[in-house]
């Protein structure tokens, strides 16, 4: 992953989201800090569907969990 200051993310962004959008994610500092990760869109939507998968199945986890407590009464 390549690492860039936000100002040169500013001055080159075009060129920057052309890395994103290819499947490379940039990372943007600001004064010396890792600050944000530019990723492509089609990257933050399988991020965000793990992250709900992830949350139903807690969720389905929690209701299981509550039926057998209710069954074994």
């Amino acid at each position: 992953m390549d690492t860039f200051t936000i100002s040169h993310a500013r001055e080159n962004l075009a060129a920057v989201i052309d890395q994103a959008v290819a499947g490379q994610p940039v990372e943007i500092t600001r004064h010396g800090r890792e600050t944000a990760v530019i990723i492509s869109k089609k990257e933050f939507e399988a991020l965000q569907k793990a992250k709900l998968d992830a949350e139903f199945a807690d969720i389905v986890g929690l209701l299981d969990t509550s039926n057998r407590a209710l069954t074994d009464r």
